[in-house]
């Protein structure tokens, strides 16, 4: 697990502004793991990765806004479905990180357990199992945020549906910008495209169960006048 824990750091280190909200984390550096995009990877006949690693979503995003269903071997009801970028549909999305697999994982294709930080304590606890949920990239300020009813925030894929935000190179972190992998993972159903589109996200969605993360300002919320910072003497999320 050292070579996640790397991964989690290039990944705080190469944010812009990280400098500055990445707080109390000393891992170990052993090698150079990155962001990779999984579906470009895959296009390209790749892992998209160095040496032995893998090319992993860290995307928890699931159909209908469920839990995903890691742990439960398929199950599919009003509370677990499946994880539309990550686990089987790994190669749907955009978004991700090298990470050397080998570890003891959930996911069928040995990655880290994907998990969303904005969760809160409960349901990160069953997700990752006791760990905590460390998000694996940094907002860009410029270009991920929209301001809706007077106060700032990332932008997310409802708000693609209600016409507040374009998707695609406008933002700077979203996941599947042209909706290629919704597309493919709804397979012509208009209400599943649909659906789909609802849950994409940005960085501040996305991130890697693990035990320990570094601490990273919500820097969209951060505009916000009563923004209270929370890499002063915070816990991480989950804890």
């Amino acid at each position: 697990m050292n070579l996640l824990k790397t991964a989690l750091t290039y990944a705080a280190l190469f944010s812009v502004g990280a400098v500055t909200s990445v707080a109390c984390f000393e891992p170990e550096l052993s090698i150079p793991s990155f962001r990779c995009n999984p579906a470009q990877a895959l296009k390209n006949g790749d892992n998209g990765c160095p040496n032995e690693e893998t090319c992993c979503s860290d995307d928890p995003a699931t159909v209908s806004g469920k839990l995903p269903n890691y742990h439960m071997d398929g199950v599919n009801n009003d509370r677990y479905g499946a994880p539309l970028f990550s686990d089987n549909n790994n190669a749907l999305s955009t978004q991700g990180m090298c990470v050397q697999t080998g570890f003891t994982s959930a996911l069928v294709n040995g990655c880290p357990t994907p998990c969303n930080p904005k969760w809160d304590a409960a349901t990160i606890g069953e997700i990752c199992q006791g760990q905590q949920c460390c998000q694996t990239q940094e907002l860009d300020a410029a270009r991920d945020c929209i301001m809706v009813d007077g106060k700032w925030r990332a932008a997310n894929g409802s708000d693609i549906i209600a016409g507040r935000t374009k998707w695609g190179p406008q933002h700077a972190t979203n996941q599947d910008p042209f909706a290629e992998g919704c597309m493919i993972f709804s397979q012509g159903n208009e209400d599943s495209r649909v659906d789909c589109i609802e849950q994409l996200g940005v960085a501040s969605s996305r991130g890697f169960c693990f035990d320990g993360c570094p601490c990273i300002e919500d820097v969209c919320e951060q505009k916000n006048p009563d923004y209270v910072p929370r890499c002063v003497g915070a816990p991480a999320p989950g804890v």
